[in-house]
C-alpha cells in the first residue's frame, strides 16, 4: 500500500471519528435527532403504573412491548396520547406532555372490572363486614377522609380539600342530585352516586378527567367499598323493597 493511500485512509479515520464523536457522546446524554424541529432534542420519559397491573400499553395509538408498570423512554419532547387497556376491563386514556430531560409520571391509572352486578339475597347486616356496613350507612355519605384529603359534595359538585377546608379543588360538577362519595383507596379517584348511577372519576386533571360507568339501577342510595379495594357494595329502593347489591371493580 502506497504511503498517500495510507496517508489518505488515516486521515479518514479522523475526518469519521471527529463527525462520530459528537454524535456518540449527545446520544449517551440522552439527546435524539427531533425530525420535526431539525434538531437535536434530549427525550423525556413516562412512567406508567395500572391497577390492575400487565395492561397493555399504547402511546399514540401504537401498541408497546411493555407492560404495566413499565418505563416509556427515549420519547422527543411532545404530547402524546396514552391508552391503557385490559381484556376484561375498562380502558383509561390521556394526553400527556413530555418535557426534555423530565419523567411524566402516570400512577393513578385504574381499570375497572366489567361485568353485570350481582344481587345478594342476605341482609346488609349479615352480608358486610362492620366497617362496610357503617359505610353503607354513613350519617354524611358526602363527606369522607382519606391519607389528609377530604372529600365533600354539596350534592350537585364534588371537590377536595385539606383538614383544615384549604386547598379546595373542584373535582366535577353534575346537574343531577349526588347521593353518596368515597374515595377508592389511595388512587386518586372518586366513586360516586346519583339516583340512577354509580361512577368513578379520577383526580387527575391533566387533560380530560377520566369517568366511568360502574354501575346502573333505579333509586340507588348509601355505597360501600371493601378494605381491599375489590368489591363495591349499594343498595337500590327502601324499606322492605330494598336490595343490597356488589359489584367487582378489581
Amino acid at each position: 500500500m502506497r504511503y498517500r493511500t495510507r496517508i489518505a485512509i488515516l486521515i479518514g479515520f479522523i475526518v469519521l471519528f471527529l463527525a462520530a464523536a459528537p454524535l456518540v457522546v449527545l446520544y449517551t446524554a440522552g439527546y435524539r435527532w427531533n425530525g420535526k424541529k431539525l434538531r437535536p432534542e434530549k427525550v423525556g420519559i413516562i412512567f406508567v403504573r395500572s391497577k390492575p397491573g400487565n395492561a397493555d400499553i399504547y402511546l399514540d395509538g401504537a401498541k408497546r412491548r411493555e407492560t404495566t408498570p413499565a418505563r416509556l423512554r427515549d420519547l422527543l419532547p411532545d404530547a402524546y396520547e396514552l391508552t391503557i387497556a385490559k381484556e376484561g376491563y375498562s380502558s383509561w386514556s390521556k394526553s400527556l406532555p413530555v418535557e426534555s430531560g423530565l419523567t411524566t409520571f402516570a400512577e393513578g391509572v385504574v381499570l375497572w372490572k366489567e361485568g353485570p352486578p350481582e344481587e345478594i339475597d342476605s341482609p346488609p347486616a349479615q352480608a358486610l363486614t362492620s366497617d362496610e356496613l357503617s359505610s353503607l350507612d354513613r350519617a354524611d355519605p358526602l363527606a369522607s377522609e382519606t391519607g389528609g384529603t377530604v372529600f365533600k359534595s354539596d350534592g350537585f359538585e364534588i371537590w377536595t380539600e385539606n383538614p383544615d377546608g384549604g386547598n379546595h379543588d373542584t373535582v366535577t360538577r353534575l346537574s343531577e342530585e349526588i347521593r353518596a362519595v368515597a374515595p377508592y383507596t389511595d388512587t386518586g379517584w372518586i366513586i360516586y352516586e346519583t339516583a340512577g348511577e354509580i361512577r368513578a372519576v379520577e383526580r387527575d386533571d391533566r387533560d380530560v378527567r377520566n369517568d366511568d360507568l360502574l354501575a346502573s339501577g333505579d333509586d340507588l342510595r348509601g355505597l360501600a367499598i371493601s378494605s381491599d379495594g375489590k368489591t363495591l357494595y349499594y343498595l337500590s329502593g327502601e324499606g322492605k323493597g330494598q336490595t343490597l347489591w356488589k359489584k367487582e371493580l378489581q
